[in-house]
């Protein structure tokens, strides 16, 4: 617990001087958040690649509008807003062409082996995969990186109950797609 307020305390100041200008303070605050939203990121998006851009474009955004922020002690949740926001835009833009490509090639396959499916189904990753953006973006910061309900509503810009409803249903899908009970 000493350790989250020394780090909350070191953030606080590095916003402060960042946004004052400094670059020094601004750089050391990415380099100290960039690994926990890349890894936040490459769950939402189940890819690395994407994950980078994501995260560079979260940077971006965070350097344009970091002036507005009226409280550093929230500088978390505003870092992971703006990420959770391009996570989104990203499986959005990624799902539209995705659909038509995916329907035309299962159209053109055969039908799938029992082995494969089976195998499909104890992959984690895959059934991450097949949730809903919110969904996906809701269980990443509730497991991925331990963030509570009201921290989750708060990044993403939705009631409790929403959040709680999306963990819930994200679960349940989980559960389906992976054969628990």
């Amino acid at each position: 617990m000493l350790r989250r307020g020394l780090d909350q305390a070191l953030d606080d100041y590095l916003v402060l001087l960042a946004q004052d200008g400094s670059r020094d303070a601004f750089a050391r605050l990415a380099a100290r958040w960039t690994p926990k939203l890349l890894a936040f990121a490459s769950r939402s998006l189940s890819s690395s690649e994407a994950a980078k851009d994501v995260v560079q474009e979260t940077w971006e955004s965070a350097a344009r509008g970091l002036k507005r922020l009226d409280d550093p002690a929230r500088f978390r949740a505003w870092l992971y807003a703006i990420a959770a926001r391009k996570c989104a835009d990203a499986l959005r833009g990624k799902y539209r062409g995705a659909r038509l490509a995916e329907k035309a090639q299962a159209m053109a396959d055969e039908p799938a082996d029992s082995e494969r499916i089976s195998n499909e189904r104890l992959d984690v990753a895959a059934a991450l995969k097949r949730l809903p953006a919110d969904q996906r973006i809701a269980i990443s910061l509730y497991f991925g990186e331990e963030m509570n309900v009201a921290e989750i509503a708060a990044i993403t810009g939705v009631p409790e109950g929403t959040v709680k409803s999306r963990l819930f249903a994200a679960r349940k899908a989980l559960r389906e797609s992976l054969g628990e009970e």
